[in-house]
């Protein structure tokens, strides 16, 4: 429907591209840390239920293999999102993303017990955490200095 609108009048090519891109870097830290912990931490024990034990086509899935799968599902629009941005230049804004996600992970760091998180495995936080970061160097993402002081303090070796 966009597209057509754009067609139709190109004059607004300009202004379209201007709003776009200023959706795409509108983000802050805190928001992306509360998205992430709230999908972290309402993972459906349904959905897990679903995949762990005897599965048909897959045989026996330990519960901690399962909830694993669950956890790097959640977290692949966050992966998305961020690759995206880095792709299109926007590396400020795939920073403030990268630190929101790892706040995020870290704040989920002491999941409920029986929660799909905590059967993922008690280092399932830390490595997500550092899967993120070493995605956002590969991407030519720069995390600034103070990052890890500020926002997992817990976790020295990741800054």
């Amino acid at each position: 429907m966009l597209g057509a609108l754009l067609i139709a009048h190109p004059e607004l090519n300009d202004e379209a591209e201007r709003i776009a891109r200023d959706l795409l870097t509108a983000v802050s830290v805190e928001q992306i840390t509360s998205e992430v912990e709230t999908a972290l931490r309402w993972i459906s024990l349904d959905a897990l239920a679903a995949r762990a034990g005897r599965v048909r086509g897959r045989g026996y899935v330990h519960e901690t293999e399962a909830a694993w799968e669950l956890v790097d599902e959640t977290m692949e629009p966050f992966r998305s999102d961020l690759d995206r941005r880095a792709a299109l230049g926007l590396l400020d804004t795939a920073s403030v993303l990268a630190v929101g996600i790892v706040a995020g992970v870290y704040r989920s760091r002491d999941p409920e017990e029986g929660s799909v998180l905590a059967y993922a495995g008690e280092d399932t936080p830390v490595d997500l955490a550092s899967e993120f970061l070493d995605r956002a160097e590969r991407l030519g993402v720069t995390i600034p200095d103070d990052a890890g002081e500020s926002h997992w303090p817990a976790w020295p070796d990741l800054w």
